[in-house]
């Protein structure tokens, strides 16, 4: 039985806790409508949410009175959203902004509830036209991993998980009918003007007709080995070249040991730095071989980017985001998420466990106790007037006061940054950690908070 199935994978993956409350995002298609109704019956505790984007009139309506009435049926929390996606993206890129309303919105949901997952209803079919489609798409070893059971959604440690990864959609149509479980069909899902479309209707059919009719779980199973083999070896090499090779706090990878990977590692680091450096810079494989021939150019010689600039100096390559004219100097912290900001990135990372040396990196690091946190953290600029509890002291002393104790000059007071929640400061960055905000022996999860100063940028040449 289909329950089963899922009830095995369920805690084979440690997705769900018996019982537990789970925010299921349903479409009313079949996939999400047998995914709700397996999770009812196996016990947990389902709040529904629902995104209504309007684009097909009175059918998209109709989904949603499917939905209503099954939620009404069975008494289960009900959460919609209404956008109107054609106005939103002006008619362009309406799949990718689809996606992203439609996590938001679930995210929204999990945390107004307090709710820590999210239950979506990817199937093993879908495993198999994500890797196809990546594939023509040329996106690498990365495009082609199956979807994990499990990944963070939220840097508020909400979690997406796909209990119906093992069940192909057949099996979940034949269940459905035999149940009698309601549905509605998509008719723009058939439409060949979307890609993933024209993978599901015309290329996978094709591949059954000569290759057999088990392609798909053949396909999926690839991309699910695929992901085994990036997490288990992949990427523990990623993480020793990285570190053999890239000088955080100077956002710069040095030169001589970028030169002595191969030639594939040297593609992969770069695009590392890229990532992690210049947050939201074009990832292409163009890109990448551009940046590749910096290492035998001239020292002064540049690559420049709408997000920033890469640049040869004497012994490393080192990645500099735009300047005061595009990055501003206060902004909105949250964990895994850079914030670009005049002179340098601030980045907030969670920890599952305490560091055994909390002095590592400082002073440009600083861990506070991830409990005592509420996101999102803002960052500006001090002012006259601004207090902190200094980490040791129990009372509180002005922000001026400490940097002319601390002996910082004078032309870079003006420049330094404060950590807030609330109005209170948590860290004077680079300086400076508040005293409640501390790690005690009884925390257990921290956040590390970090900032990369801008390296100094030459001349140009």
């Amino acid at each position: 039985m289909l329950p089963e199935r899922v009830r095995r994978f369920i805690e084979s993956e440690a997705l769900l806790q018996p019982g537990q409350r789970v925010v299921v995002g349903v479409s009313g298609g079949v996939d999400s409508m047998v995914l709700l109704e397996v999770l009812r019956r196996l016990g947990y505790r389902p709040v529904v949410a629902h995104v209504n984007y309007r684009l097909r009139g009175a059918d998209s309506d109709a989904d949603e009175a499917l939905v209503r009435r099954f939620c009404r049926r069975h008494r289960l929390p009900l959460r919609v959203a209404r956008i109107d996606l054609k106005v939103r993206t002006g008619g362009r890129a309406i799949q990718a902004t689809a996606r992203q309303v439609r996590y938001a919105f679930f995210r929204r949901v999990a945390l107004r509830e307090g709710i820590d997952v999210v239950a979506v209803a990817h199937q093993h079919d879908d495993q198999a036209e994500t890797l196809l489609l990546n594939l023509v798409r040329g996106s690498g070893l990365e495009g082609l991993l199956g979807m994990r059971p499990k990944r963070r959604l939220s840097r508020e440690n909400v979690w997406l998980v796909r209990p119906l990864l093992p069940v192909s959609r057949a099996e979940i149509e034949a269940w459905a009918r035999a149940e009698g479980i309601p549905w509605r069909e998509d008719v723009s899902n058939a439409s060949l003007h979307y890609r993933r479309a024209v993978i599901r209707h015309e290329v996978l059919p094709l591949l059954a007709r000569h290759f057999g009719p088990g392609v798909a779980e053949r396909l999926a199973h690839t991309a699910e080995l695929l992901r085994a083999y990036y997490e288990a070896t992949f990427l523990p090499d990623l993480r020793r070249r990285w570190q053999e090779v890239a000088n955080e706090p100077d956002r710069a990878l040095r030169l001589e040991p970028l030169r002595m990977q191969p030639p594939v590692w040297q593609q992969r680091l770069i695009l590392e730095a890229l990532r992690r450096w210049l947050p939201g810079a074009p990832q292409r494989h163009r890109v990448v071989a551009q940046a590749l021939c910096l290492l035998q150019a001239q020292p002064g010689r540049r690559l420049e980017l709408p997000q920033g600039t890469i640049w040869r100096d004497r012994d490393a390559l080192r990645f500099r985001p735009r300047q005061r004219a595009t990055w501003p100097d206060e902004g909105l912290l949250e964990p895994d998420r850079p914030l670009p900001l005049a002179g340098g990135t601030l980045v907030a990372t969670l920890l599952e466990a305490v560091p055994e040396r909390l002095d590592e990196g400082a002073p440009l690091v600083a861990y506070v106790d991830a409990d005592r946190i509420r996101w999102p953290l803002r960052v500006r600029r001090w002012r006259p007037g601004d207090r902190m509890q200094p980490l040791g002291m129990t009372g509180h002393r002005k922000i001026s006061d400490l940097l002319t104790d601390l002996k910082v000059p004078v032309d870079r007071r003006d420049r330094c940054y404060v950590v807030s929640q609330d109005g209170e400061i948590v860290w004077l960055v680079g300086y400076r950690l508040a005293e409640p905000f501390r790690v005690r022996p009884e925390t257990r999860r921290v956040v590390k908070l970090c900032w990369k100063p801008d390296p100094p940028l030459p001349e140009k040449q």
